[in-house]
């Protein structure tokens, strides 16, 4: 009988760790078959306030059978002397380290051992990790992105098996700011218009089979902000108020032959 694995997702860690360090967003059916190399995955969660994340990203995850734990952060204002400050407060850690605990007990409790696979990183997870080895008895096994796993909590577990790194293609930066063109121009539906945040959560869906990595698409849409492509200007939102709403010069996007 194959080990149960139950896989616990930071996916704050996971998905900024990988943009900010290669430029790529994470491959979920990469991690599930991580996790099948160990054994029969019981378990998979992944934990984070979604609404700060792009909504296909929550899809990917529901095909692959991951669950969702939506944890929103807590956002507070204060006034002190030098202005308004605002604390932002994740939970996502604490709510995965939580869960996390309850499963190694349960298993106690039945006499069971689970390989626990941990996708984080952080130093912060280092007292999980010697509870479910040393207190429950459970093998963990950190998931981490290269160049971003803590030597503390890697030695902490024991053992490591960091995700893959696929090295991207270049990309042919005309034909990128041609396909981002003609997505915006086809125009925002169901969305009025369209803002930076919303060009870039939709080039990184990929329905849209804009070319490129994540990192890719996002510095062409700044590229064409400088080229005077797009053009930002200000919104009255009845809902949001003023707003930096961004449309397409279709004249110059036409002169640089992104449009023809």
């Amino acid at each position: 009988m194959s080990d149960e694995v139950a896989v616990f997702i930071d996916l704050e860690n996971l998905r900024y760790g990988l943009l900010n360090n290669y430029g790529q967003e994470p491959d979920f059916g990469q991690l599930v078959n991580k996790a099948k190399k160990y054994g029969r995955p019981s378990m998979m969660r992944a934990y984070a306030d979604f609404s700060e994340h792009p909504q296909p990203l929550n899809r990917q995850l529901q095909v692959l059978g991951i669950e969702a734990i939506n944890i929103p952060v807590k956002r507070t204002q204060y006034t002190k002397t030098t202005g308004i400050t605002e604390r932002v407060k994740n939970a996502a850690d604490m709510t995965l380290a939580l869960d996390a605990i309850i499963e190694a007990l349960e298993a106690d409790n039945s006499n069971e051992k689970k390989i626990f696979l941990i996708v984080a990183g952080d130093r912060d997870y280092i007292k999980l990790v010697t509870l479910l080895r040393n207190k429950f008895g459970q093998r963990v096994i950190i998931c981490g992105v290269p160049g971003c796993i803590s030597s503390d909590l890697e030695m902490a577990a024991g053992e490591k098996d960091p995700i893959d790194i696929i090295s991207p293609k270049p990309v042919d930066r005309f034909q990128l700011k041609s396909a981002l063109v003609s997505m915006i121009k086809k125009g925002p539906s169901p969305l009025i218009y369209w803002t930076r945040i919303t060009i870039d959560q939709w080039a990184q869906d990929s329905r849209q089979a804009i070319p490129g990595t994540a990192k890719d698409r996002r510095d062409t849409i700044g590229q064409l902000l400088e080229e005077k492509v797009l053009v930002t200007r200000l919104r009255n939102d009845p809902k949001r108020g003023e707003v930096n709403e961004i449309i397409l010069d279709e004249s110059v996007a036409k002169a640089k032959g992104y449009l023809t």
